[in-house]
């Protein structure tokens, strides 16, 4: 079985009709008004989650969105289409992740403060497009909405206004020649149209097994948001020490481990949400991963150090720290190795697909579709789409060019108008026919800006035009599928932009004022952007003098080891044994991986498989599985949303001597 045919198989399993022909519009009042509310009301709690867990379930708000706007309906006597449905599923999930926009100011302003930036002398050489001065009262005093952040949030609010006219254009373009013309398959795309399609089904006058297994999902997040986050956001309102039944993010057991396993990590996650991923993810890719990971720390690592290759590591180091030297002597460059790996097997997968696909479509000609469009779904012109796509691209490069001025621009026109394009329409194809990306060459920023021999930070700090459009194209299919007009689905996102934009300063303003970012309020994010600052002063200083600690752990040995070993397992796994693809991207993405984090997602892939599918029967079980995700997110995103409004309201209380 082809890697095409092995997923679709997977993909068969959410599958609806074949779609429909007439075209609606989903753009009302009542859709916009839900979205905004549902949005807004949950933004703030995911934040929160992210900070203080990791975890913003902003993944599943659309889908609490949709199941609480549905019963709402239902008990109103009225019905809502499905195009409504899927336009309200897109406007909440922007509402909820609209804040995300701005979470890199709170990390810019923490990291040019941190002792790793001025340690690595470039704290004081951070541009000021990206971040006010560390000497700034903006800074000092917490606030997105001092007068010092014009300039970074100005060019951000730019390049938004810039990406829209991309990613719109190159998008619809690429679906026309994917979907219309070449009537690639896109089979995942049913999956996402089946939840906006059976729930509109479901307005009517009967309760639906939906609305129950939700409530059973809402209960178990309550339960579990109140353990892990309530009482954690409630305590560190009154203490300064917030009290933690679990400690989060990890349990570290690597100082326990170094005993029989020197090198090794093991660090146990505690938010266990990873079970509920477990539930859905393939299990083979699932159970691989994790054995991989266990030999990787138990084994390979305390062989890598006795051979004396794992040379930095000594007793007594946490996690954190552990990982940084292993990665330095040798996962680095053996990493590097894996992702190229992925990309040539993307390559090698998706040329020979592509080529199959196009001789079979020549041999049916007459079935081939055209770019004529169908009535009523809301097309534009293709010239217009290419307009919207070349504007929106030069503007960007002018402005990538002004904000660094001495890069040579020759690389910014080979990313924007060589490498973006093909990288974009292989995707599109593959993502028509396996619907996933199979193209990526690894670190190729980071390649690009070494190979450029250009010494000044500031090109770290700015995203070179390097995109992906074809990962977008589903998005179109699915429109088309649910019957929604595509003019529909870009005004209702026009609309909601500023609103969004506002609302997502403003709460990100409020939650700053709260504590600093990071502290002890917010251990997830105290416990990682620390060693995250460093990763980062590794990757912007690598030009510094030729003799940096990233460029020189990059060992093309290692490099070499970490390609053909992963190019090994798939010839052993795939080509002599005959086990499906799922098994070698399970393996290889688990060498190197810690198994205490992937240890949620195994138990929960186990009881899938093991008990849910016996107890409910395979089609049953995965028509719960989102169902079920998104009540316990709802569930979760509600404690986390009632102690930010708790946070806010004991900030605001001044509390004055009689």
């Amino acid at each position: 079985m082809s890697q095409a045919e092995e997923w679709q198989a997977w993909a068969k399993r959410y599958d609806i009709d074949g779609g429909v022909r007439t075209f609606e519009s989903g753009l009302t009042v009542k859709v916009v008004l839900g979205a905004l509310f549902i949005g807004l009301l949950m933004m703030p709690g995911s934040i929160y989650l992210q900070l203080v867990s990791g975890e913003s379930g902003g993944g599943a708000a659309p889908w609490v969105a949709v199941i609480l706007f549905t019963e709402l309906a239902r008990r109103s006597f009225t019905t809502v289409k499905r195009q409504e449905l899927y336009i309200l599923l897109g406007l909440a999930g922007a509402a909820v992740s609209a804040g995300g926009q701005y979470a890199g100011y709170i990390w810019e302003a923490f990291f040019i403060q941190t002792p790793q930036a001025e340690s690595f002398e470039i704290a004081d050489k951070i541009p000021f497009w990206v971040v006010p001065p560390r000497d700034s009262i903006a800074l000092a005093q917490r606030s997105l909405l001092h007068p010092d952040w014009a300039w970074p949030i100005g060019i951000m609010l730019l390049n938004q206004l810039l990406g829209k006219l991309r990613y719109i254009g190159a998008g619809y373009f690429l679906f026309r020649l994917t979907a219309d013309l070449e009537r690639l398959p896109f089979p995942m795309a049913p999956v996402q149209a089946q939840g906006a399609t059976a729930l509109a089904e479901t307005t009517g006058k009967t309760e639906t097994w939906r609305w129950r297994v939700f409530s059973l999902g809402s209960m178990a997040g309550l339960f579990w948001g109140a353990l892990y986050i309530g009482v954690p956001a409630l305590t560190g309102v009154m203490m300064s020490q917030p009290i933690q039944i679990l400690p989060i993010p990890v349990i570290d057991f690597t100082q326990s481990i170094e005993g029989f396993a020197p090198t090794g990590v093991f660090a146990l996650t505690t938010n266990f949400v990873g079970v509920l991923h477990g539930f859905v993810m393939p299990f083979p890719v699932i159970v691989s991963q994790f054995f991989a990971a266990i030999f990787t720390q138990f084994f390979f690592n305390p062989t890598l150090y006795r051979l004396e290759i794992l040379h930095s590591w000594h007793e007594g180091l946490d996690m954190r720290a552990t990982g940084i030297a292993n990665a330095l002597d040798f996962w680095i460059s053996f990493g590097l190795g894996k992702s190229f790996t992925f990309a040539f097997m993307g390559l090698a997968v998706a040329v020979p697909m592509l080529i199959n696909h196009q001789r079979s479509g020549q041999k049916a000609a007459g079935e081939r579709g055209s770019l004529q469009t169908p009535p009523g779904r809301g097309d534009f012109p293709i010239w217009l789409a290419i307009s919207m796509w070349a504007i929106g691209m030069g503007a960007y490069v002018y402005l990538v060019h002004w904000m660094i001025p001495n890069f040579p621009i020759a690389f910014l026109l080979g990313f924007a108008f060589f490498y973006t394009p093909l990288h974009s329409y292989i995707n599109a194809r593959t993502f028509g026919i396996l619907s996933r990306p199979l193209f990526d060459i690894p670190f190729i920023q980071q390649g690009v800006i070494i190979l450029s021999r250009y010494e000044e930070i500031d090109v770290w700090f700015v995203h070179l035009p390097n995109e992906d459009y074809g990962s977008g194209t589903q998005h179109w299919r699915v429109l088309e599928l649910t019957g929604t007009r595509f003019t529909s689905d870009i005004a209702a996102n026009l609309i909601t932009w500023p609103v969004l934009l506002v609302t997502g300063i403003l709460v990100w303003h409020f939650i700053w004022k709260l504590a600093p970012i990071p502290s002890s309020q917010y251990p997830f994010v105290q416990y990682h952007w620390p060693i995250n600052a460093t990763n980062r002063c590794l990757w912007v200083t690598a030009m510094r003098d030729g003799n940096s600690q990233m460029l020189q752990a990059i060992r093309g040995t290692y490099v070499a080891a970490g390609f053909g070993m992963s190019l090994g397992i798939y010839g052993i796994l795939h080509c002599i044994l005959g086990y499906p693809s799922m098994w070698f991207y399970g393996i290889v993405a688990g060498i190197g991986s810690d198994p205490g984090m992937l240890l949620p997602t195994f138990v929960g892939a186990i009881i899938g498989r093991y008990y849910m599918i016996k107890r409910f029967g395979l089609k049953r079980w995965f028509m719960f599985n989102p169902v079920l995700a998104a009540g316990f997110s709802c569930g979760t995103g509600l404690v986390g949303m009632a102690t930010v409004a708790i946070a806010l309201v004991s900030k605001a209380v001044i509390v004055k001597p009689f």
